[in-house]
C-alpha cells in the first residue's frame, strides 16, 4: 500500500499490537484536533500558527497509522490467504478466456488458419545449441526424443518433453512467432481445471540485469491488463500472485530482439530464475541463441528445435492453389514464377527459390500480388532484381501500396491514400527505432515521446501561465518588494513558480505513465468518509469564525483554507484498480485508461513529489485572496471573486492532474501529431486498419511491424539510434529538488502573504458610511465594554468628530457606557468634495488639523499607511497606558474618517489590552464603514 504517495510494504500484526497501535493513532489525532482548538480559540500570536500545523500534522499522523493498522491486521486474518487465491483463480479463468479469443482473432487478421497455414517442419538442432538429454528427461537416461513434426502440432511435440521446456529456432521469416502463438492457442484450448496458462510475452524489453524474471512477467501483465495492479496486501499486487511458476507457461517470443550486449545475460537469468517447477518456450533466431550459448550457456533441461524453410515443391503447391485468377491465355497467375521455380537453371531462378522458401516472403508474395495493378511477372525481371537483398526489399516496398489498393470489391474500401499510409507508416518506424521501443512496439503511450513530451510540457506550462493570469485578474493591487525589486503580485507569483515549474517540467521528461483501469465502488465507503470528514472540517471553520462575546473578532481557520484541506484529502481517496479482467487490445486500453483519468484526475494532480510543488503553486491564489480579504481587500472581496479563485483552481488542478495520464498525453501529442501531419487524428483507427491489411499484427495491447524485417526497411538504413538519458535526471530529478522547490515556494508564499498584509485599502472615494450606531454589533459591544452596553446621547469627549455640530459636516457619532464604568465612542465621517478640491484632499485637511489640535491625538505612528488599521493610527496614550486613561484611534482612509475613543473598566481591563481591543473595535468598524464608490 501508500502513504500519501510513499510506498510501504506491511506484515501481518497479532490484534495487542495492533489495539495499541490504534490507541496511539486515535491520541495523536485527538491531540492533533485539540492543538487546533487551542490554537484557534487563544489569542493571536506566532503560536497560532504553530499549534494549527503541528494539529494538522498530527491528524495526518494518527490517520496513517490507523490506516497501515488496519490493513496489517487484516492481512493477519487466516482467510486472507484463501481469500487471495480465489480472487486470483478468477482472474486466471478471465485472463483465459481473453486470450483465447485475442489471439483467434490475431491468426485469423495474420492469415495463418486452416489452408493459409504454410506447412513448416521442425526438427531438432544441433545439438550444441541444447541440454545433455539426461537433464532434459530428468533421470540417468540420455535417449534422443524424437522431436520431428509439424509447427501445427507444437503441443503435441511439447507433452513430450518431460521439462515441458522448449527453445524454437529459426531463420529470419522461418514462422516462430506465428508458430509460438498457435502452440499457445492450442495448449489453451486443451488447458484442464486448474492447469498453467499460457501467456505470449515479447521478451524484447526485459533488461535482466536490472529485473528478475517473474518481476518483468508481472510488469508485462500489468501492462496488458492494469486491473492485476490491485493491490493484495504485503506488497503484492494480484500480479504478483498471477506471475508464478506453477500458475504459467511463459511463452516468450523474440530472444533475438533483446540488444545483443545483454542476451548472455537474460540467458544465465532464466537458468537462475527457473526452478523445477517452470515451463518455458523460447523463441529466437539461430544464430543471435547461438552466439548467446557461447557467451553464456543453454537454456537448462530444455531441447532445441529448428524450423526448417519450406521446399521449392511446397512453394509451387502454395502459388498455385492460392488464386484462381488466370492471365488472358487462361493459364495461372503464377504460372510463369511456377514454371520458373521448377525449370529454371540460371542465378536468378536460384534466387528467386532462396527468397521464396522462406514462409515470411513467400506470405509478403502472396499479399502483394494479390492486388489487382501488380503482376507477379516482374519477380523474373533479372535486371531489376538483381540480387536476394533486392528481391526482398522490392517485396517489401510493394506491401503498404498493395495493401492499401485493393482489387476492386475486394474487402473494405482504404479510408487513407496509400501515400499517406506509408508516409505515416515510415514515420512510426523511425520513431520505435530512434527510442529504442523494444522490438519495435507501437504503444501508444510511447509512440512519439518526444512530441508527447513537448505537448505536455506545453500544457504545464499553459497551467502555471493560467495560475498567474488568474492571481493578476484578482483584486489585488499595489506592489510587493521581492528579490530585491518592485512588483506587482502577479509577477511575484510567476517568479516563485519557476522553480516548480522546472521540477514538474522535469517530471514530465521523465515519466512514463502507463495505462491503468481504476474502479469506484471498492473505494465507496473510504469516499464516503473522507466527504463526511471533510464536512466536518469545514463546519468546524464555519464555526470558528463566528463572533462571541468573549472574542467578537475571532481568527478562526479559514473557511477556503479548510474546503482546500478537505478536497485534497477527498481526493486523496484513489479509486482503486478493477479487479475483473476486460480486454487487453489497445484501443481497450485506452478506453479504460481515459475513464480512469477523468475520474481521479485530481489525485493524479498531487501524485509524487515532483508534482506537488506546481499544484501547491496553483493552489496560492486562493491563501493569497484569504489574507486579502482580512487586510486590505475586507469588505470588497464579494462572491464572484470567491467562485472565481476556486473554480479556477479546480479547473487547472483537474487539467493538471490529466498530463499525468497516459491517456491525457497522449490526447495532447495526437493534436500536435496531427497538426504537423505526421499522424491521422484519428490514429487507432488507423493503426486498427493497418493491423487488417496485414501490415500490423497485434502483440498484447501494443502494435508491432509485420515482422521486424519489415520494420528495419520502413526505418531506413539511416535512422537514428536510442537517443540516451537526459542529464536533468541527475539534477532536478532527484529528491532534493522538490524539497528545495517546496521550501521556496513556501517561503515565497509566506513574503507575499505578509506583503498582502500590509497593503493599504483602495484610496477611494467611498458612499457615504452608515450610521455610527449600526457598525457595532452587540457581541463586540459586550466584549468590549464587559458589560450590556446602554446608549449615551452625549459625546464621550469633547470637541474634534464628536462636536455637537459635527452633523452639519457629514458626520455620525454614537456612544455607549456599561454599569462598570467602561465607556466607547464612535465617529464615521464621510468627506464630500468642495468647489476647488475633491473630497479626498478635504479629508486630508481635517485629518492634519485633528492631529494638530494641542489637545488631542499628539502622537502619530511613523509606520502609517492609508487606510492601514493596524498602523494608521494617532494616540493619545501608549498601547500599554494606565488603564485610567481614553484610547483614542483615528483612521484616514481615502474620503472617509473613524474614530474610536474607548475607556475600560478599571476592574475588568479586556482580556487583549487597551489598545489591542480598539485596533479590533476599528477593524470591524472599518470593514463595514468604507463602501466602495460604484462610479
Amino acid at each position: 500500500m501508500t502513504v500519501f504517495g510513499i510506498p510501504i510494504h506491511l506484515s501481518p500484526l497479532s490484534a495487542p499490537a495492533a489495539a495499541v497501535r490504534w490507541i496511539a493513532a486515535a491520541v495523536l489525532a485527538g491531540g492533533g484536533v485539540a492543538a487546533m482548538i487551542a490554537g484557534l480559540s487563544g489569542p493571536r500570536g506566532s503560536a497560532t500558527a504553530l499549534l494549527v500545523i503541528g494539529g494538522l500534522g498530527a491528524v495526518g499522523a494518527g490517520h496513517a497509522l490507523g490506516s497501515t493498522t488496519r490493513q496489517r491486521r487484516l492481512l493477519s486474518h487466516g482467510n486472507h490467504r484463501n481469500v487471495v487465491a480465489n480472487r486470483v483463480e478468477a482472474l486466471v479463468k478471465g485472463l483465459a478466456d481473453e486470450q483465447r479469443r485475442q489471439w483467434r482473432d490475431e491468426l485469423v487478421v495474420r492469415r495463418v488458419q486452416g489452408r493459409l497455414l504454410l506447412p513448416v517442419m521442425c526438427r531438432a538442432a544441433p545439438a550444441n545449441l541444447f541440454d545433455h538429454w539426461a537433464n532434459i528427461r530428468g533421470q540417468d537416461d540420455g535417449t534422443p526424443l524424437d522431436l520431428t513434426g509439424d509447427v501445427a502440432d507444437l503441443d503435441r511435440v511439447l507433452a513430450r518433453v518431460p521439462s515441458r521446456r522448449l527453445v524454437l529456432l529459426g531463420g529470419p521469416g522461418a514462422g516462430k512467432s506465428v508458430a509460438a502463438l498457435r502452440l499457445a492457442l492450442r495448449l489453451l484450448q486443451h488447458r484442464g481445471q486448474g492447469g498453467r496458462l499460457p501467456v505470449v510475452l515479447p521478451v524484447a524489453s526485459w533488461n535482466a540485469s536490472t529485473t528478475g524474471l517473474w518481476r518483468w512477467v508481472a510488469e508485462q501483465l500489468t501492462i496488458e491488463h492494469p486491473e492485476l495492479a490491485a493491490p493484495t496486501g504485503a506488497g503484492r499486487t494480484l500480479a504478483d500472485e498471477v506471475a508464478q511458476p506453477d500458475r504459467l507457461l511463459l511463452v516468450l517470443d523474440g530472444f533475438d530482439e533483446i540488444p545483443g550486449p545483454r542476451r548472455a545475460a537474460a540467458l544465465r537469468a532464466l537458468n537462475e530464475g527457473l526452478d523445477e517447477h517452470s515451463h518455458l518456450v523460447l523463441t529466437s533466431r539461430t544464430e543471435e541463441y547461438r552466439r548467446a550459448v557461447g557467451d553464456a550457456d543453454v537454456l537448462r533441461a530444455a531441447p532445441a528445435l529448428e524450423l526448417r524453410p519450406l521446399s521449392v515443391a511446397e512453394v509451387v503447391e502454395c502459388l498455385r492453389t492460392s488464386t484462381r485468377r488466370t492471365e488472358s491465355d487462361g493459364s495461372g497467375l503464377w504460372s510463369e514464377v511456377i514454371t520458373c521455380l521448377r525449370q529454371g537453371t540460371g542465378e536468378h531462378a536460384q534466387r528467386l527459390r532462396t527468397v521464396l522458401v522462406s514462409p515470411l516472403m513467400l506470405g509478403l508474395a502472396l499479399s502483394v500480388y494479390a492486388a489487382a495493378d501488380a503482376h507477379p511477372a516482374e519477380l523474373l525481371d533479372a535486371a531489376a532484381l538483381p540480387s536476394r537483398a533486392r528481391i526482398e526489399a522490392h517485396l517489401m516496398g510493394r506491401l503498404v501500396p498493395a495493401a492499401y489498393n485493393p482489387p476492386p470489391n475486394v474487402g473494405p474500401p482504404p479510408r487513407w491514400r496509400a501515400k499517406d499510409a506509408e508516409r505515416w507508416l515510415r514515420g512510426l518506424a523511425e520513431d520505435a527505432v530512434r527510442s529504442g521501443a523494444p522490438g519495435g512496439e507501437l504503444a501508444w503511450w510511447q509512440m512519439y515521446r518526444r512530441w508527447a513530451v513537448a505537448a505536455t510540457a506545453g500544457a504545464v506550462v499553459l497551467v502555471h501561465a493560467a495560475t498567474v493570469a488568474l492571481t493578476a485578474a484578482l483584486p489585488l493591487h499595489g506592489t510587493v518588494r521581492w528579490l530585491g525589486i518592485s512588483c506587482p503580485f502577479w509577477a511575484a507569483l510567476a517568479l516563485a513558480g519557476l522553480l516548480p515549474l522546472a521540477v514538474a517540467l522535469t517530471d514530465v521528461h521523465l515519466a512514463e505513465p502507463r495505462p491503468v483501469r481504476l474502479s469506484v465502488r471498492p473505494r465507496l465507503p473510504g469516499i464516503a468518509a473522507r466527504a463526511l470528514a471533510g464536512a466536518a472540517s469545514v463546519a468546524f471553520a464555519w464555526l470558528s469564525n463566528i463572533p462571541t462575546e468573549e472574542h467578537p473578532y475571532p481568527t478562526g481557520l479559514p473557511v477556503p483554507f479548510a474546503l482546500v484541506i478537505s478536497v485534497f484529502f477527498l481526493v486523496r481517496a484513489t479509486p482503486t484498480a478493477a479487479t475483473d479482467i476486460s480486454s487487453g487490445t489497445p484501443r481497450a486500453l485506452l478506453r479504460t485508461d481515459r475513464a480512469s483519468a477523468l475520474t481521479a484526475a485530481f489525485s493524479l494532480a498531487v501524485s509524487g513529489p515532483r508534482r506537488w510543488c506546481l499544484e501547491a503553486l496553483v493552489l496560492l491564489p486562493i491563501p493569497l485572496l484569504v489574507t486579502w480579504q482580512g487586510h486590505g481587500g475586507a469588505g470588497q472581496t464579494g462572491v464572484a471573486a470567491w467562485a472565481a479563485v476556486n473554480g479556477s483552481a479546480a479547473v487547472l488542478t483537474f487539467l493538471y492532474g490529466l498530463t499525468a495520464s497516459a491517456w491525457g498525453r497522449f490526447a495532447l501529442a495526437r493534436v500536435l501529431l496531427a497538426l504537423t501531419r505526421r499522424l491521422p487524428w484519428r490514429t487507432l483507427d488507423f493503426l486498427d486498419d493497418a493491423r487488417d491489411r496485414g501490415v500490423l499484427r497485434l502483440s498484447g495491447g501494443a502494435y508491432r511491424f509485420r515482422h521486424s524485417r519489415l520494420l528495419d526497411h520502413l526505418a531506413g538504413p539511416q535512422a537514428p539510434h536510442a537517443l540516451a538519458p537526459s542529464w536533468s535526471a541527475g539534477v532536478l530529478a532527484r529528491w532534493p529538488a522538490p524539497l528545495v522547490a517546496g521550501v521556496a515556494l513556501a517561503v515565497s508564499a509566506a513574503s507575499l502573504t505578509g506583503a498582502i498584509g500590509g497593503t493599504a485599502r483602495p484610496p477611494g472615494p467611498y458612499r457615504a458610511t452608515p450610521s455610527a450606531c449600526s457598525l457595532l454589533d452587540s457581541a463586540a459591544l459586550v466584549a468590549a465594554l464587559g458589560g450590556a452596553p446602554v446608549r449615551d446621547f452625549d459625546p464621550p469627549v469633547d470637541g474634534g468628530m464628536f462636536d455637537t455640530e459635527a452633523s452639519d459636516y457629514g458626520v455620525t457619532w454614537c456612544s455607549w457606557h456599561a454599569a462598570n464604568g467602561s465607556r466607547l465612542g464612535l465617529a464615521a465621517q464621510t468627506v464630500a468634495s468642495t468647489a476647488s478640491l475633491d473630497a479626498t484632499e478635504v479629508a486630508v485637511q481635517d485629518f492634519a488639523w485633528m492631529m494638530n489640535t494641542p489637545d488631542r491625538h499628539p502622537d502619530v505612528d511613523p509606520e502609517a499607511r492609508p487606510c492601514d488599521w493596524r498602523h494608521e493610527h494617532v494616540g493619545l496614550v501608549p498601547p500599554e497606558a494606565d488603564a485610567n486613561h481614553w484610547e483614542s484611534l483615528l483612521l484616514l482612509c481615502g474620503n472617509v474618517l473613524v474614530d474610536v475613543e474607548y475607556l475600560p473598566a478599571t476592574t475588568a481591563r479586556p482580556p487583549g489590552g487597551t489598545y489591542e481591543t480598539a485596533q479590533r473595535l476599528l477593524m470591524g468598524v472599518t470593514v463595514k464603514a468604507l463602501r466602495p464608490s460604484s462610479g
